[in-house]
């Protein structure tokens, strides 16, 4: 049976309704979304670069070298945040208003045809390794949606509920009917999945793990994926882990990412609540080691010599890095 899309518009009514009022095809106003205050986002990336510069100039570092790693990192942080300046996005029971450089688009969920995402490793507020949305409706306009905004988690689960949400019960009726669902070039079917030119069955994969936004899917240990699909890579990602939870004899999410929370299977949402917690403590674990480690080989080094010493910095500022970020997700909480 030939693949069909995972979504295709409506078919055009013969005589089409009249057009219908901006307020009528939005719905009510749920929330208003903004960027913090330029200085407020630029402050962590100036705190880090003058703590690069301090620690390295402690250290003996050249200042040259240290003025250019420190501006390189400033930049890298700082993009993020001017990008998004001036923006806003109002959430829709049915939609999205964006504002941007002066610039109304409307968006409602229904023209919505992909969803995709843009991953990011640093653990943020706007949600764990989610950066940003991207809206394709069906005319081919795109729409980027940055979550780095105030309650960015509450936006981002909005929008892939509302885009996403009626797609899960009509992908799993079309899955029990035999039929074939692509998401780029993966195709699903109820008897196995094909990525790329590889086939598996269902019955032949062990083990599915959502983890550092990938999926794993394992053939019989789980220790070496037969295939790793990344999901910024994949349009509508939620609802290809939703399938692959139901189909597969056994997921496991081990990610606190927001795809889960978006499911329509209560399973994963339990499962994804659990993995904040846990992720959160092996961030402070590993943190702590990197830290105490780092400290540790600084001090054995000075005491072995009174002339000179050895300056870990750098095990220690990553170490205390994700001991931080560990921190702030447990007193965050899960994001159910």
């Amino acid at each position: 049976m030939p693949a069909r899309p995972y979504r295709e518009p409506s078919p055009l009514e013969p005589d089409p309704a009249p057009q219908q009022s901006e307020a009528a095809r939005l719905g009510s106003l749920r929330s208003v979304h903004a960027p913090p205050p330029l200085r407020r986002a630029l402050l962590g990336p100036i705190l880090i670069a003058a703590l690069i510069v301090a620690i390295g100039a402690a250290g003996g570092a050249s200042l040259a070298i240290l003025v250019a790693l420190a501006a390189v990192t400033l930049a890298i942080l700082a993009r993020e945040p001017l990008r998004n300046r001036g923006g806003s996005a109002a959430l829709h029971a049915q939609g999205l208003v964006l504002l941007r450089s002066g610039t109304r688009r409307v968006v409602t969920f229904d023209d919505v045809n992909e969803v995709w995402y843009e991953i990011r490793p640093i653990h943020n507020q706007a949600g764990a390794y989610l950066g940003a949305l991207r809206l394709v409706e069906y005319s081919g306009e795109e729409h980027r949606l940055p979550l780095a905004v105030n309650d960015g988690a509450t936006l981002a689960i909005g929008v892939l509920r509302g885009c996403s949400g009626p797609l899960f019960l009509e992908a799993r009726r079309a899955i029990g009917e035999g039929e074939v669902l692509s998401f780029g070039q993966i195709r699903l079917d109820r008897a196995g999945i094909t990525v790329g030119a590889a086939r598996m069955m269902w019955r032949e994969i062990r083990l599915a793990v959502v983890s550092h936004a990938r999926v794993r899917l394992y053939r019989r240990f789980p220790i070496l994926a037969w295939r790793t699909i990344r999901l910024d890579r994949i349009p509508n990602p939620a609802v290809f882990i939703d399938l692959v939870a139901l189909c597969a004899a056994k997921t496991r999410v081990d990610d606190p990412l927001i795809v889960p929370l978006t499911s329509g299977d209560e399973k994963l949402r339990v499962q994804a609540a659990k993995g904040d917690s846990e992720w959160a403590l092996r961030e402070m674990l590993v943190g702590g080691l990197f830290c105490i480690a780092g400290i540790t080989f600084t001090w054995a080094t000075y005491s072995a010599s009174s002339n000179s010493y050895i300056l870990a910095c750098w095990p220690v500022l990553f170490g205390a890095f994700r001991f931080f970020r560990g921190v702030a997700s447990l007193l965050r909480g899960p994001r159910l």
